[in-house]
């Protein structure tokens, strides 16, 4: 079962976004591999984006805003680090913030149904509508 797992996975990679990541690496075995990479390319943001979520997932906000950051000064326009910022406020209680970052994650992307419900769900903790 696990040799076709792996097959399927080599045949049919998932796409990364900042939300879902198609590896089955522990966290603290994903954070070494991704800085790695980073090492190698400092301009990947695709690998920048799954290190930034592990960090969202580790609790640790200040690593995952410095990556999100960091991949907006290489890619102004990446959807995936736009959201994510959001979802960093959102979670520290920084609701107005949040969502100010998915309104321009929305921009990026207007159609994203994730995105548009983080929102709502932020300015509804704001007291906005």
């Amino acid at each position: 079962m696990k040799v076709l797992l792996l097959v399927l996975l080599l045949l049919f990679p998932v796409s990364a976004s900042a939300h879902y990541e198609g590896e089955l690496l522990p966290d603290s075995v994903a954070v070494t591999e991704y800085q790695m990479v980073i090492r190698l390319n400092p301009k990947d943001t695709l690998t920048r984006n799954k290190l930034g979520m592990v960090y969202v997932r580790q609790d640790k906000p200040d690593k995952a805003r410095a990556e999100f950051i960091e991949i907006l000064r290489i890619s102004p326009a990446d959807f995936d680090a736009l959201d994510s910022l959001g979802i960093v406020a959102d979670r520290q209680g920084r609701y107005a913030e949040a969502a100010d970052w998915f309104r321009k994650a929305l921009k990026v992307r207007p159609g994203d149904a994730g995105a548009k419900q983080r929102l709502e769900r932020a300015l509804s903790k704001s007291g906005k509508r």
